[in-house]
């Protein structure tokens, strides 16, 4: 059987030249589109993505809730979605990828305000209906994550993570 290609040395020369401009320019486009953007701080991102990241900045409706939410335990309660989604404090990273951890109401320990003076608090609104407030403590790093939603029946605690030490992404 006759092949139709001949490969002569002029031949595959050719290729190998043609093969060769294709690296060169598939390479310099590739190294020129993979420029590193300059690195920010964590805290610089949540700005970027939120816009707001101090309690005076959130909506009225949100800073009223909150106040009350921390001083008249019975409308904490009211005010908490059981079961709660969430982490324990302390929890294994490898055992709640597994096991999913919901919080009970006899499980629940009231939460006062958060001294800032001791503790770094950042807020950032997802999608306009979701607050999630971020409390880390200063001197050892550990992270408490609580979101809160508005629905129709106002401002309610979705979500609750224990204090942990967060990796984040």
């Amino acid at each position: 059987m006759k092949s139709i290609l001949k490969f002569t040395p002029t031949f595959a020369g050719h290729l190998l030249r043609k093969f060769d401009w294709y690296f060169i320019v598939f390479s310099g486009v590739f190294l020129f589109s993979c420029k590193n953007s300059p690195t920010r701080p964590v805290d610089s991102q949540v700005q970027a993505i939120t816009g707001q990241t101090q309690f005076e900045q959130l909506p009225e409706s949100f800073k009223a809730f909150y106040i009350k939410f921390h001083e008249d335990s019975l409308f904490q309660m009211e005010h908490i979605v059981f079961p709660l989604e969430g982490l324990p404090d302390h929890a294994d990273p490898e055992d709640v990828q597994v096991n999913p951890f919901y919080y009970t109401i006899d499980q629940w320990m009231l939460h006062k305000l958060f001294d800032p003076k001791s503790n770094t608090i950042v807020y950032l609104e997802l999608g306009g209906i979701i607050i999630e407030e971020r409390i880390t403590e200063k001197k050892y790093g550990l992270t408490i994550i609580r979101r809160f939603a508005n629905s129709s029946s106002g401002w309610r605690l979705i979500y609750y993570g224990g204090l942990n030490k967060y990796v984040s992404n």
